[in-house]
């Protein structure tokens, strides 16, 4: 957990989280990182579940996304890429597409970063939340379990991706409720924070998987909860306003 020294956030930087990106049923990111390759060098911040099952043991899911993960390779010659791993897409750190990518695994999250003198703390936003998701976190990285998934792939892949696909469906709608209860929401988020890292006051918490798309301040932090990527199809753009740290859309 945290990176030392801290990252450094650029102005203009890139966010994108949750597109839940596969090439087979819903492909939401191959005209973003075709014109990410004609933009200006940037850095470029995935911020998790930037593929909707993508796991590096897993040769069929390597397979299937093999055209985006040549793209977003290509991408990290030119950009800056941090890659912070969710709960669709882990376990990337070895194959072959990430070798110039900074890929931080669920346990080095969240990652210490910087933008104009103040602290930022970047996860994909499923941490600090209980021990029966930890428990659930571990399942799905169990090596006997993949090794399994692997061995009956052709039983059990396809039935995995139509089980995501269908999710996918009614995921726009999924987190709602965050969404509505923001404030409470993201002061809970703030609180969970608070009670395991010694974050100092104006520093900011950026984090996905909620789906919020979200902005808020409490307890003298500021919490930014990314948006829904698959749903609005737009990254956004770190702009400095007010000596505040904001994200844009371009």
């Amino acid at each position: 957990m945290l990176h030392n020294p801290p990252i450094i956030i650029k102005e203009n930087a890139i966010f994108i989280a949750d597109s839940h990106h596969n090439n087979l049923y819903q492909n939401t990111l191959d005209s973003i990182f075709i014109e990410l390759l004609e933009s200006k060098k940037c850095q470029i911040f995935l911020m998790g579940d930037i593929f909707d099952f993508l796991v590096g043991p897993v040769t069929q899911s390597i397979k299937d996304n093999q055209h985006t993960l040549e793209l977003l390779e290509k991408l990290s010659l030119k950009h800056e890429i941090y890659y912070l791993e969710g709960n669709h897409d882990f376990l990337l750190d070895t194959i072959p597409y990430f070798k110039k990518i900074h890929y931080f695994p669920l346990s080095k999250q969240p990652i210490l970063c910087s933008f104009n003198g103040k602290i930022s703390y970047l996860a994909h936003g499923d941490v600090f939340l209980g021990w029966n998701y930890k428990v659930f976190s571990k399942i799905i990285r169990n090596k006997f379990l993949i090794t399994f998934l692997n061995l009956f792939s052709k039983i059990l892949y396809p039935k995995i991706t139509h089980f995501l696909q269908n999710r996918s469906i009614k995921k726009k709608n999924i987190n709602q409720h965050f969404a509505q209860n923001f404030e409470k929401f993201s002061q809970e988020r703030i609180i969970k924070y608070l009670s395991r890292l010694p974050i100092l006051r104006d520093s900011y918490i950026i984090e996905g998987h909620f789906h919020l798309g979200i902005t808020t301040r409490s307890r003298e932090i500021n919490y930014i909860g990314l948006p829904f990527f698959a749903c609005k199809k737009k990254y956004f753009i770190v702009k400095c306003a007010n000596d505040c740290l904001i994200l844009k859309e371009p």
